[in-house]
């Protein structure tokens, strides 16, 4: 029987997918399974966290060797998992819940969009256990992610509700990847970052032909570990500093009207001392000056190179 395995089943390839469910040999790359193995290990300590917030905690450890399986039947195969936990308190009963570990970077942007937003493939993974679960007759009133900021260990939860359409696409998806004999054409969710982090790239011709690599007029193609990882740290980079000056603009906002606004200079919380010091300074007008005494900009010209590092999606 073919299996689409809910963890899988967010992937944006449709080829990566038929081949997982028709069994080809994957091959994980290291990064992806160190990856794999520090949210596994992190895992019982956030159950940890989350019983001393007050939750009440069925914990679901392991992947294929997990207590609790929840597969559903559908056509030409079975479609679910293992998930992490169900959870429940006081006003909030039945939750199904995955736990997820992020980097700072996406952790940030995770907590600010939220999961159906930001990581749809989560929230796809979570709709086939609770498919699943709900078949078996479990209740589910609510799925969450548990998110763990791995460079700053906060941790956030982010709930949503069950959406029947969105698992209807799903079924109507892993059916159709079922009844083909051939890989399929990646599909309309296919994104740029699929190729680098699929398991299946050896039995990919298309895949393959992206990983080709050659110099045309001064551009490279390559997938060069070295050279992929430096400008994925370099994008990393630029989205972390755009996310901290979200951040830093929205919390100025409020102190400005909280607080600035009403003469207050310093503010002490318990925990932080926030101290407002007024600086005036002075700038030199190169516009103006320009203006007014166009005859000596170029007196004072210095030249100098630089380069500047753009990126973009590639196609």
């Amino acid at each position: 029987m073919k299996v689409m395995n809910a963890s899988r089943v967010g992937f944006p390839c449709d080829r990566n997918l038929w081949y997982a469910v028709n069994n080809y040999a994957g091959k994980v790359n290291k990064k992806s399974q160190r990856i794999f193995d520090v949210g596994a290990a992190i895992e019982p300590v956030v159950i940890d966290w989350l019983n001393q917030d007050g939750w009440i905690t069925f914990y679901n450890p392991g992947s294929q060797e997990a207590e609790l399986e929840l597969y559903a039947p559908i056509e030409g195969g079975k479609i679910g998992g293992h998930p992490d936990c169900f959870m429940s308190r006081q006003n909030c009963d039945n939750v199904l819940a995955d736990i997820k570990t992020m980097n700072e970077r996406s952790f940030i942007n995770w907590k600010r969009r939220g999961t159906l937003e930001d990581k749809p493939q989560y929230a796809d993974q979570l709709h086939c256990y609770a498919y699943a679960a709900k078949r078996e007759g479990f209740p589910v009133d609510k799925l969450a992610i548990v998110g763990i900021n791995k460079n700053t260990s906060d941790m956030h939860i982010d709930f949503f509700d069950y959406d029947y359409m969105r698992m209807n696409k799903i079924i109507e998806r892993s059916e159709r990847i079922f009844k083909l004999d051939t890989p399929p054409e990646p599909g309309d969710r296919i994104e740029s970052w699929a190729c680098s982090y699929c398991d299946y790239a050896e039995h990919c011709e298309l895949c393959k032909h992206k990983r080709d690599t050659h110099v045309d007029n001064g551009a490279l193609k390559t997938n060069d570990p070295d050279i992929v990882n430096a400008i994925e740290l370099l994008k990393e980079a630029r989205e972390l500093s755009k996310a901290g000056k979200e951040l830093e603009d929205d919390a100025k906002a409020v102190l400005d009207v909280r607080v600035r606004q009403q003469g207050i200079k310093s503010v002490s919380t318990g925990n932080y001392i926030l101290d407002l010091t007024e600086i005036k300074s002075s700038r030199f007008d190169s516009t103006s000056f320009k203006k007014a005494h166009p005859e000596m900009i170029q007196d004072f010209m210095k030249n100098s190179s630089s380069v500047v590092y753009s990126i973009k999606e590639s196609a």
